[in-house]
């Protein structure tokens, strides 16, 4: 791992970290009805029993649209919990009983979890990231958590993010996996693999 890839990578996050904290709290509202639209109006998103989608978390695109629309065409919704002792992803089932704070303050599902292997269960995992470029790779916080757990997952993997996180170059290291689409409230964006 080279010390100037995690340096740039880790200027390009405060960066876009800072660009999604300017904006408001119509815009990220705007932005999740958008993006549920665009998912629901595509076959391959809102396919499957189930589907993985993350609650979003302080200026992520809102994802409160996408996971209601997901479940009212009759998909099951799992949605991770971070388990910081081992750095892996548990699914809890989205249901009706609400939200709680999880690890990090990120909210996750009050239910029961049903163990990382649940995510080979899904269809297509709409996962965070904070951009992705033109070839798909994927620039999340740091952590790995999505990584590991999107390395043997065989399904469709959509990162969401805000239409002007889509780039044209973000830096990568091997461990990173690409995703198959980018889902903004402009459209779903098919990288060049």
């Amino acid at each position: 791992m080279s010390a100037s890839v995690l340096a740039e990578k880790a200027a390009l996050r405060r960066d876009l970290l800072d660009r999604r904290a300017r904006r408001t709290a119509e815009e990220r509202r705007d932005a999740g009805e958008a993006l549920a639209l665009h998912a629901l109006a595509t076959p391959a998103l809102a396919r499957g029993a189930r589907v993985a989608c993350y609650l979003s978390f302080e200026h992520e695109p809102d994802t409160g649209a996408l996971i209601a629309g997901l479940r009212g065409h009759g998909l099951e919704v799992i949605a991770p919990s971070s388990r910081p002792v081992d750095h892996t992803l548990d699914w809890v089932l989205v249901g009706d009983e609400g939200n709680q704070p999880g690890a990090y303050g990120i909210p996750e599902p009050a239910g029961e979890r049903l163990g990382p292997e649940a995510l080979s269960s899904c269809a297509v995992a709409f996962v965070p990231a904070l951009a992705v470029d033109h070839r798909g790779r994927r620039l999340g916080r740091g952590a790995g958590y999505y990584d590991r757990a999107l390395a043997r997952f065989s399904g469709l993997v959509c990162a969401v993010v805000y239409s002007d996180e889509l780039l044209e170059t973000i830096p990568a290291e091997p461990h990173d996996v690409p995703v198959d689409l980018a889902l903004t409230p402009a459209g779903i964006f098919r990288p060049e693999r």
